[in-house]
């Protein structure tokens, strides 16, 4: 992988595939958006989602976060 443009929290990178069979190659270029602790909880709470939390994941601290929430209710 290779990093091509970082804008604020958007990641964007190419991803060559290359398949052992027959060497194809694939290319795939992605964007990710890595949002705030702030951001994401205001984000669920506007969905409707209940109770949202942001914790360390307990196999990489300070790495990556998981989210717990309640759904909101069926409409």
């Amino acid at each position: 992988m290779q990093v091509t443009a970082v804008d604020g929290e958007l990641v964007t990178f190419d991803s060559p595939t290359i398949f052992r069979a027959d060497g194809e190659r694939i290319d795939s270029t992605t964007t990710l958006r890595f949002r705030g602790r702030d951001d994401l909880l205001s984000s669920l709470a506007r969905a409707g989602f209940a109770g949202s939390e942001v914790r360390d994941l307990p196999y990489a601290p300070g790495r990556g976060w998981l989210v717990v929430a309640q759904a909101p209710p069926e409409s």
